[in-house]
């Protein structure tokens, strides 16, 4: 069977190679009509023009594939694709194509002009004719058919180009299919050319006049003239088919080569992988047959084989594998070559890698080789490592190609400013300068002839030098670039300098108008006008002498009828100009143009620079001679002076010899005289110190004040000496004030002291009451429930009634006693915060916010009150300084951290209601005006505001945008529309922002106390732990709880903090939380000093305004962090839980009790301080934590809690050995007030003098009767007297003060190798803080006084509480009598039983010495007293009376709480069972039958 595809052409491979790339017939590359097919309405006009364009593409293709082509065969580089054509003409190239197919034909030798030589030198000749006659020649040989065929003409007159390159397609195809040559690649939709050269090669095919030939229809014509074997060609497609089995590329290269094949392209150096491809192409579809289960007998043969057109296509695709790698061989080549050359020193060698085809490089032009050497070796050198890539190399070129054509500009300028300068053409030099090429500043039209004169007399310069050196060709010589810029920039200063000269001439004519002689000065001194010989003092012969001079002018003006407004000048460099004051224009003479300006005359009112200068240097010669003749005058007198001052000298001597001889006389005067003088200086400065002694005062006052601070100084340095000390003693002496004040603040104490044990003693009965109460209602309501119980305990002996137990509210001792218990442990949990802090952080951290939140605050009942918000601050900042220096290892950590106390105390002041209200009056009326403004859009993100600057247009225009929609917010940001947009919004950002934080700043008054408290604790904590961190530092981590934590998510989601009132049902939307959210989101910017970078460069307008609010919220920061102390803002002292009327209660459940035990217990270690720390005694008296769950009630209810504390108030102002400290100081003082030395140890070893003696017993006695009159005997024996009667001299005083130091210096207080200097320390800070004690005592009086109010009223109702109590107690028991037995004339109730019916009932348990069998003779009898809830018991024993027993109902049912089962009467030995014997007492006297 024949092959499927039999009717193939025999060149269709290589029209489906071209079919595959070939797009360019079905759309047109060019197309003139706007994009995307907006506007379909094209003209004939353009259709045609594109039509014209992609024909000259075309054909650009088919010429670079011919050139390639010939380029791979002859190894040679042709040159640019649009040159081809020219060189081509001559014929050598195609002679040499002639020999490379057949050699035979076209011997080298016979190609004329092979090297060029005669073509580059004379052009075209008609031998150059012969060399296509030969090419001609060598296509006839391979039997190419004639019908490709150009004439010679064609060629060598450019008659028909078109088809020489028709001729070379053909001829490639024709040789590759003889195996001769290689294929010819297909550049259709590949080559790129530029517009230029696709209209150049347009305009070339007009000018041809023919039409393109079919270039893709060469095989078909081939075909057809030549005719194809069918049986032929299947008998060799099978041949090669079967020699694939044979593995020998030989082989199969000669089937390949089979003329009947009709296979082409075929290239012996790739037989090889002809070969193996071809073999796995075959098994490949022999599997894939046998797989569909055919067989070679029942199948076409062709299932099996490969047909002709696999084989041919495998060959292309082999060649053109082939082909790529070696043009990538030869590129790689190229650029490696170019690279070694560049760094050489041959241009030309450098042109030639440059030109090869290889190298793929554009725009290389030969005459610029020396700048392409320049340019890639600085390249190459620049380069660290490896070689130029062909793209540097590329861009390398251009450079050089621009910086060539910049030179040629600059030559051409160059070459024209020469022209016409030297042919003196002012008008045209100075256009000539205009060249961009120049790149000079600023030219002044007014200053052309200067430029040209400069210009000229610069080059005359350069010539005459040349000259001088003997150059021949000096007048050769041209000014260069930078000398004319030297030239120009010269002139433009020369102007400027001759402008500010002609103005300041002009100045000084203006001046005279205004008839001031200090502004023409002025005008005179201004540097630019060069006038010299200027003296101040001549200023007003200067006015006017210049002001006549300009009248003179102005009258000679007039006369010659002629005045002009043009000045004509010289300016100090002598240049000749003219210059008008009223136009300000400038007219330059040069020294080739002397043409005066037009209306310009000889005569004018103006005085020029040299009519000035002439006046002024008049003016100063005259004043400089009278100033002259001056000086004369003075040397006169000095010549007098000299002769006055010989005659006195002589005189003096005569003086001087009179003298000695009557100097006894002359002594004697001289002394009344002396005593004179004396006296009268005396007098005069005792008058002058009366008059000015306020003054006087006030000196002596700065003079004292400036050596008290210098002492102060001194006083207030770490060792201060005795010496300094001295000076400053006084300051501790007391007023009749200070000891009233003193006595009245220690007698205040000492009442509170009393109050408070009073107050004790009557709480002390209180809760005995309260027991005792408790007692009477509970034996009342249980009265039934043993009448009950005593049935089914008739036949027991002695049983016990245990009531049922109701946890800790049981009235029962055990109950009580751990309820207080655990009252005790929670006041000390409440009132000493370091338990919890050290707990919180000693426990897992994943159950310290849980037990934070549930237990901890259920302890301070949530700070409802100021007490318990006090003490929850306290725990507060126990709790934050624990963490700060467990977890907190660098500032940063605050703020990248979680810093567990933080987010409590922020979670705590934001959410509770008072709070809420202060941040919803803070920040709430400027979130909802945010919020109302419905326009408001605070949208900043580039890619969010480009889609809605899209989305407005296409809503706006009705029709779809243009724009891409999905982009990156780079090209987002490249719209300026976009970037206007984010600049308004970040406008009104800003001003919104500033709003939020002048509110928030000016409001920091309003800020919630304990928030405040805790950033003023965690900036003093960081200090403490990082001294070495600047204040910015812990400004930013205290901001960082202040703003970021507190106040941010507030702004960012306001209704969940209930701080806007939004309508039932309805949210915020998605632009309203946008636009808080980028409020609070610049707010946290400009509070943590993060500026925007080059991420988000779109809002780097923004960072100025950061780092000025960054300042203002430093300031904020720090004065929100700066607040009263935490006792004076509540009030709180040392008595204030003893003053208070009420007990302070907590509302806890008996679980978190017992979880909270077990806590303390777990991490007792860690808690606590010490083994004699409270908590341990506290814990010690709890136990364990009950196992018995009824121990504690009900664990899932609450109930209330009072706190007790278990300590006393311990009253005493210091401790001992501070009290004896404190009356050290005061002993030391004494005696440094009438003893002195150098130290105060030798003071202490040292013996007084009688006047110090008598001193100290004057001051000994008077404090002896101050003591005397103290009130009382506590105040006189208490450790605030600091006074001992038994110092009665100094010698004691000092025995006392070495006795109390040895005691001090045991307990390492002083030290008396340092001179004791601890104490002396102590001594000079009293000094210092006396007004602070002063101060502290007026506000602890009267803090005391508020102490002792509240103490009376405490007693009061105190008082009045346990008078109640006892009514309410007689009461209770006078109510419970109820019946009984009363005896005729006796109101008293009555009951009478034998002992035997009580031991029977259990009540009586024995009789000491009376045995049971004699029970019967005994008679007991049970009656009431006067007293209510009194018992008498009295008894017989056979006609005996026996001892008579009182017994108080109270106390038995004391004795049943305390779980006593037995009572013993000592005096008559009645045992009896505490539970019946109630029992037997509520039935008979208060029960019910």
């Amino acid at each position: 069977m024949a092959e499927t595809d039999g009717s193939t052409q025999l060149f269709g491979g290589v029209a489906n190679v071209r079919a595959k790339a070939q797009n360019i017939h079905d759309t047109p590359r060019y197309y003139d009509g706007e994009e995307n097919g907006v506007d379909d309405r094209v003209t004939a006009d353009n259709m045609d023009e594109a039509r014209q364009s992609n024909m000259a593409y075309e054909y650009l293709c088919h010429l670079e594939e011919a050139k390639n082509w010939i380029e791979a065969c002859i190894e040679e580089d042709l040159g640019p694709t649009l040159d081809i054509e020219e060189a081509l003409r001559n014929g050598v190239i195609l002679a040499k194509l002639g020999h490379y197919f057949a050699p035979e034909v076209v011997p080298e030798k016979k190609i004329y002009d092979s090297d060029l030589e005669r073509f580059n030198l004379r052009g075209l000749h008609f031998k150059h004719t012969d060399n296509i006659n030969y090419w001609m020649r060598a296509m006839a040989s391979i039997g190419l058919p004639q019908i490709f065929f150009p004439t010679t003409p064609d060629l060598y007159d450019k008659k028909n180009m078109p088809k020489v390159i028709y001729c070379i397609h053909a001829l490639s195809i024709w040789l590759s299919k003889l195996g001769k040559a290689p294929n010819i690649e297909n550049l259709l939709g590949i080559a790129e050319f530029t517009e230029e050269d696709i209209t150049e090669m347009r305009r070339a095919l007009e000018d041809y006049g023919i039409s393109i030939p079919a270039f893709n229809k060469i095989g078909g014509i081939l075909e057809k003239e030549i005719g194809v074997d069918e049986a032929g060609k299947h008998a060799a497609v099978i041949v090669i088919n079967e020699i694939l089995q044979k593995e020998d590329p030989e082989v199969t290269l000669k089937a390949l080569q089979n003329k009947k094949a009709y296979l082409n392209y075929i290239e012996v150096n790739n037989s090889v992988r002809y070969h193996e491809i071809l073999f796995l192409a075959k098994l490949d579809k022999t599997e894939t047959a046998l797989e569909e289960g055919k067989t070679s007998e029942e199948s076409d043969i062709y299932e099996f084989y490969l047909t002709h057109t696999e084989i041919q296509d495998i060959i292309d695709d082999i060649n053109e594998i082939v082909r790529k790698e070696i043009a990538e061989s030869k590129f790689r080549a190229a650029i490696a070559e170019i690279n070694r050359c560049a760094l050489g020193d041959c241009a030309r060698t450098l042109l030639a890698a440059l030109q090869v085809t290889a190298s793929r490089l554009k725009n290389v032009n030969d005459l610029n080789f020396d700048l392409y050497l320049e340019f890639l070796k600085a390249a190459k050198l620049s380069k660290e490592a490896g070689n130029l890539n062909v793209d540097e190399i590329q861009e390398v070129l251009e450079l050089a190609n621009e910086e060539m054509r910049k030179r040629r500009d600059l030559e051409g300028a160059l070459r024209i400013l020469h022209e016409n300068f030297l042919a003196s053409n002012i008008d045209g030099t100075f256009e000539a300068l205009h060249h961009a090429a120049f790149k000079l500043p600023t030219l002044h039209k007014n200053a052309a002839p200067k430029y040209q004169a400069t210009l000229f007399f610069e080059l005359a310069k350069l010539q005459d030098k040349a000259q001088k050196e003997g150059l021949e060709d000096y007048e050769s010589i041209r000014l260069t670039h930078a000398q004319i810029q030297n030239c120009i920039a010269a002139v433009n200063n020369q102007l400027k300098e001759v402008r500010r000269f002609a103005e300041a001439i002009a100045n000084i004519n203006g001046c005279l108008v205004q008839d001031d002689p200090q502004e023409t000065l002025g005008a005179l001194h201004v540097q630019a006008a060069s006038i010299k010989d200027v003296l101040e003092r001549c200023a007003d012969d200067y006015h006017v002498w210049i002001k006549e001079g300009i009248s003179v002018k102005k009258q000679e003006a007039e006369q010659a009828e002629g005045d002009s407004s043009w000045i004509e000048m010289r300016s100090p460099d002598n240049q000749i100009f003219f210059y008008n004051p009223e136009s300000k224009d400038l007219v330059w003479q040069s020294e080739l143009n002397s043409v005066k300006p037009e209306g310009a005359s000889d005569v004018s009112h103006y005085m020029a620079q040299d009519e000035i200068q002439w006046i002024v240097s008049r003016v100063t010669a005259k004043r400089l001679r009278d100033e002259w003749f001056d000086e004369n005058v003075d040397k006169v007198v000095r010549l007098q002076s000299i002769a006055r001052m010989s005659l006195a000298r002589k005189r003096y001597r005569d003086r001087l010899k009179f003298l000695h001889e009557n100097e006894e006389a002359a002594l004697r005067i001289q002394c009344l005289w002396r005593g004179y003088l004396v006296r009268k200086e005396l007098q005069e400065r005792k008058d002058y110190l009366n008059k000015n002694m306020r003054h006087i005062i006030r000196i002596q006052a700065w003079v004292r004040g400036y050596q008290i601070r210098k002492n102060y100084l001194q006083l207030t340095q770490d060792k201060p000496s005795v010496q300094v000390l001295y000076k400053f003693l006084y300051l501790l002496d007391q007023s009749a004030v200070d000891h009233a004040e003193e006595a009245e603040l220690r007698k205040h104490k000492a009442s509170i002291v009393k109050e408070i044990r009073h107050n004790q003693q009557l709480e002390k009965e209180i809760n005995e009451m309260d027991i005792k109460i408790g007692l009477l209602v509970k034996n009342r309501l249980t009265l039934q429930d043993v009448v009950t119980a005593s049935k089914k305990l008739k036949k027991a002996k002695g049983g016990e009634m245990v009531p049922k137990n109701r946890g800790l509210k049981e009235l029962s001792k055990e109950s009580r006693e751990m309820l207080e218990s655990y009252q005790h442990l929670f006041y000390l949990l409440q009132t000493n915060p370091k338990y919890l802090a050290k707990l919180l952080f000693t426990m897992p951290q994943n159950n310290c916010t849980k037990f934070m939140e549930s237990v901890v605050l259920t302890i301070y009942n949530y700070g409802t009150n100021s007490r318990e918000e006090c003490l929850l601050l306290r725990l507060f900042e126990n709790a934050l300084k624990e963490e700060v220096q467990r977890k907190v290892d660098k500032v940063q950590d605050i703020s990248t951290g979680s810093p567990t106390v933080i987010k409590i105390v922020v979670g705590y002041y934001r959410g509770t209601q008072g709070n809420q209200n202060s941040l919803k009056s803070l920040l709430g009326p400027l979130i909802e005006q945010v919020m109302e403004d419905s326009d408001l859009n605070m949208n900043i993100h580039p890619l969010e505001v480009y889609k809605a600057w899209i989305s407005k247009t296409e809503m706006e225009t009705g029709e779809p945008s243009k724009l891409p929609y999905d982009v990156t917010p780079e090209q987002a940001l490249k719209h300026k529309e976009v970037t206007d947009e984010i600049e308004n919004t970040i406008k009104k950002l800003v001003k919104i922002i500033k709003s939020f934080q002048e509110k928030i700043i000016g409001t920091v008054d309003q800020m919630p106390y304990g928030i405040r408290y805790m950033a003023m604790c965690l900036r003093k904590n960081l200090k403490e732990k990082f001294p070495d961190s600047s204040e910015e530092e812990i400004l930013k981590a205290v901001g960082n709880l202040l703003y970021y934590r507190y106040m941010n998510p507030v702004i960012t989601a306001p209704d969940s903090f209930e701080v806007i009132d939004l309508a039932a049902g309805s949210n915020m939307n998605n632009v309203q939380r946008r636009n808080l959210g980028s409020i609070a989101k610049i707010l946290q910017h400009a509070a943590s000093f993060k500026i925007f970078d080059s991420d988000a460069r779109y809002l780097a307008s923004l960072n100025s305004f950061i780092k000025t609010a960054y300042i203002k919220f430093m300031e904020f920061f720090d004065a929100a962090s700066t607040i009263t102390d935490i006792d004076e803002h509540f009030n709180m002292d040392e008595f204030s839980d003893v003053t208070m009327l009420n007990k302070p209660m907590i509302f806890i459940s008996p679980n978190e009790i017992s979880s909270t035990h077990q806590l303390l217990l777990d991490h007792q270690k860690q808690v606590t301080d010490s083994d004699d720390d409270p908590m341990n005694e506290v814990l010690a008296a709890l136990g364990p934590v009950p196992e018995d769950e009824a121990m504690l009630g009900d664990k899932s209810t609450e109930f209330g809690l009072v706190l007790t504390n278990k300590w006393e108030l311990n009253m005493s102002d210091e401790s001992n050995i501070q009290a004896l400290f404190s009356k050290t100081k005061y002993l030391i003082v004494d005696l440094l007030k009438i003893q002195r030395g150098e130290t105060f140890t030798a003071i202490l070893h040292s013996a007084a003098n009688t006047q110090q003696q008598e001193l100290y017993k004057a001051i000994h006695s008077r404090r002896l009767a101050a003591e005397n009159e103290k009130s009382s005997e506590e105040e006189k024996n208490s450790k605030m007297a600091l006074f001992d009667p038994n110092d009665t001299t100094i010698e004691k005083l000092k025995e006392h003060i070495l006795k109390n130091l040895q005691i001090l210096e045991q307990h390492k207080l002083v030290t008396p190798t340092e001179d004791y200097q601890e104490i002396l320390t102590s001594i000079a800070k009293d000094i210092c803080n006396q007004r602070k004690y002063r101060q502290r005592r007026k506000q602890d009086l009267k803090k005391i006084g508020e102490t002792v109010e509240r103490m009376n009223k405490k007693k009061k109702y105190y008082s009045e509480a346990v008078t109640y109590y006892q009514e309410y107690v007689q009461s209770c028991v006078s109510n419970l009598s109820k019946g009984g037995k009363t005896k005729k004339g006796d109101r008293r109730k009555t009951a009478k039983y034998s002992a035997q019916k009580l031991y029977e009932k259990g009540v009586l348990v024995e009789i000491e010495k009376v045995p049971v069998s004699s029970f019967k003779a005994v008679t007991i009898e049970f009656s009431t007293t006067d007293e209510v809830g009194t018992f008498e018991v009295s008894g017989k024993l056979s006609g005996f009376n026996i001892d008579k027993i009182n017994v108080v109902f109270e106390n038995l049912l004391q004795l049943q709480y305390e779980g006593v089962s037995t009572l013993k009467f000592e005096d008559s030995g009645v045992v009896v069972n505490v539970n019946l014997l109630i029992f037997l007492l509520n039935k008979k006297f208060y029960g019910v039958e």
